[in-house]
């Protein structure tokens, strides 16, 4: 699944797609090295646009729990863990605020079912923050997408393994994709931002051009694009992934129908285009931070760190968290 934006991320021009060339160097340090031990240097990595270079958003895990049991999920780890309590995770959100954090967009698990969600977002409102939401659209009612609306949310990720039932169904569970259509109306009926979150495999991307008619005729106002990674459960797929002759067959079709839609048709970074690990980070369930949403591995945690410490730590490890998601096994000839 892709981070849902409030605004839309690009296609590389088709000669860019596999180049990575240095980015400008970072002089900041932390003042106290955090406790982890990164990856080898990555070498070449390329270079953010300036919109994106800034820290100012993440993803936040709220929850472990989800009603439903894909058989890709990332949300899955060897280890025991625990949801924040209101209390702490109102103080997790103080301290991101006090980071320079000015947008959050709350997961899971399935954030819809944590049960003090509004407060949590009544809370961002508190620091003028902005936040959305990434869901499997399953537990959102017209209802629910009222009071989203009554909140001022930004927008809502809703994810899609498949165009048709089949497919999405044979990923998330038998009426998932009903599910995730009545989901997407009932916020689309409320005028929010939501759109389709896509995560391509072999196993759908037959359908490729088709998930774009399914956000045409629905009425989404995206229709985003990632790729399915070697984390979490997906690890037990590894024949389901992309290899670089499906990845730049895709990626060249999805580009050139981009241009004829008429919604915006987008890339995740797990796809294509800039790494944004520790530019975009992700906060477990129990307050850790993450290089992005398709890593586990913990750096530190928001609750422990000085607040104005929590950008140098980011910034003096980013090159070792370079592609920490697997995906130069897809953006790459020859690399396996």
């Amino acid at each position: 699944m892709g981070f849902p934006k409030p605004w839309p991320t690009e296609w590389p021009d088709p000669p860019d797609y596999p180049e990575l060339p240095m980015p400008p160097t970072r002089p900041d340090a932390p003042a106290t090295p955090p406790d982890y031990e990164p990856d080898d240097d990555p070498g070449e990595i390329q270079p953010l646009p300036e919109f994106r270079q800034p820290f100012y958003a993440v993803t936040w895990a709220v929850n472990h729990a989800c009603n439903l049991k894909c058989t890709h999920c990332y949300d899955v780890v060897p280890y025991s863990r625990h949801d924040l309590p209101t209390d702490k995770a109102l103080t997790l959100i103080d301290r991101l605020a006090e980071a320079g954090v000015t947008f959050i967009a709350f997961s899971g698990g399935e954030a819809f079912l944590r049960k003090d969600l509004y407060i949590l977002m009544e809370h961002c409102q508190t620091h003028h923050m902005r936040f959305g939401a990434r869901s499997n659209g399953t537990r959102i009612t017209p209802s629910t997408a009222k009071r989203l609306r009554e909140l001022d949310i930004a927008v809502v990720g809703i994810s899609f393994d498949g165009a048709t039932p089949a497919t999405h169904d044979a990923v998330r569970g038998s009426g998932a994709f009903a599910e995730a259509v009545a989901g997407l109306r009932a916020l689309r009926a409320e005028g929010i931002r939501a759109q389709m979150e896509v995560v391509l495999s072999r196993q759908n991307a037959h359908e490729a051009e088709l998930f774009i008619e399914v956000g045409e005729k629905l009425g989404a106002s995206e229709v985003n694009f990632s790729t399915m990674a070697p984390q979490g459960r997906a690890k037990h797929r590894m024949t389901d992934m992309l290899d670089y002759p499906t990845w730049l067959a895709l990626t060249t079709t999805l580009r050139q129908v981009s241009q004829q839609a008429s919604i915006p048709v987008t890339p995740n970074c797990a796809l294509i285009g800039a790494c944004v690990a520790n530019i975009e980070p992700h906060i477990t369930c129990d307050g850790w931070i993450t290089p992005c949403y398709l890593s586990s591995q913990k750096l530190f945690s928001v609750l422990d760190t000085p607040p104005h410490h929590i950008k140098d730590w980011l910034a003096a490890s980013r090159r070792q968290f370079q592609n920490v998601c697997g995906r130069e096994a897809w953006i790459k000839a020859g690399v396996a």
